[in-house]
């Protein structure tokens, strides 16, 4: 039998453009780490810039920090001062409470100088006081538990010539301006009763007490009149001694004038 031998390698084509692509790729295939260093730069990149910006914030916090610590001590000042002035606000407060206690016992005095003199002036010449008393005042009898008035009150002790002297003397103090004109009352009134002598049909007066008997104005000199015992009570004003100044000039009471004008002069009172 016969065989065929055929040679492909004689009609093998040779191809070197293949060849030289094969090591053209053989030889580039280590190129291929330039993207791997492009990375690598950017990730550098990122982290310096992370790293300046972290640097920046420290910088930043020290910074506040810094001024935290500046504000602290202002505010800390700041509260010193305001302690301070706290302090000054109380003692100011304190004075000014005091002056104003003082200014309130001023306004309730009532100079008896002053009182006096007034009585002076509006007494009568058919009565003669015979004492002045102060007293705690008289309560009002319509209201039920009330309290003494904080002002006070007189009792005026005295003699007059008739019933119709004591009512008179009544009306002038009713508009007296130191005395509350609704509390002025007779508190009590009465003439020595005599002793009838049968005999002789005359009436003799009592036992010869002085303070009872008296010449009042328009009778025989030597006829002593039977007097009429009186006792005359009233409450003293409660408008303040402050709104009485010209009164209490009047009457000669310039100490407590003087004081009350000093206190309005700082403010603490009003005075019309």
């Amino acid at each position: 039998m016969y065989g065929l031998d055929i040679n492909f390698l004689k009609d093998r084509e040779i191809r070197p453009v293949e060849a030289t692509a094969t090591r053209s790729t053989v030889a580039s295939a280590p190129g291929d780490r330039t993207p791997m260093f492009i990375g690598l730069a950017v990730a550098i990149a990122a982290l310096g810039l992370v790293g300046g910006y972290w640097f920046l914030l420290q910088q930043q916090i020290r910074t506040l920090q810094a001024r935290e610590a500046e504000l602290d001590a202002e505010i800390s000042d700041l509260q010193a001062q305001l302690d301070a002035i706290e302090t000054i606000r109380a003692q100011i407060s304190a004075v000014e409470a005091e002056n104003m206690a003082f200014a309130n016992v001023l306004n309730q005095i009532r100079p008896w100088s002053a009182l006096l003199q007034e009585l002076r002036n509006r007494i009568p010449t058919r009565i003669q006081l015979v004492e002045v008393r102060q007293t705690a005042g008289v309560t009002s009898t319509n209201v039920e538990d009330a309290a003494p008035p904080q002002e006070g009150g007189i009792e005026l002790d005295g003699v007059a010539c008739d019933f119709d002297d004591v009512n008179d003397f009544l009306l002038v103090l009713q508009r007296s301006p130191l005395l509350d004109g609704e509390s002025v009352a007779i508190a009590e009134a009465v003439r020595p009763q005599s002793l009838g002598d049968t005999a002789q049909g005359t009436d003799l007066p009592l036992v010869p007490v002085p303070e009872f008997l008296g010449n009042c104005p328009g009778t025989v000199a030597d006829v002593p009149d039977i007097l009429v015992e009186f006792t005359l009570q009233a409450n003293l004003t409660p408008i303040p001694a402050s709104d009485l100044l010209s009164i209490l000039d009047q009457q000669g009471a310039v100490g407590l004038a003087t004081r009350i004008r000093a206190f309005r002069d700082t403010g603490v009172i009003e005075t019309p």
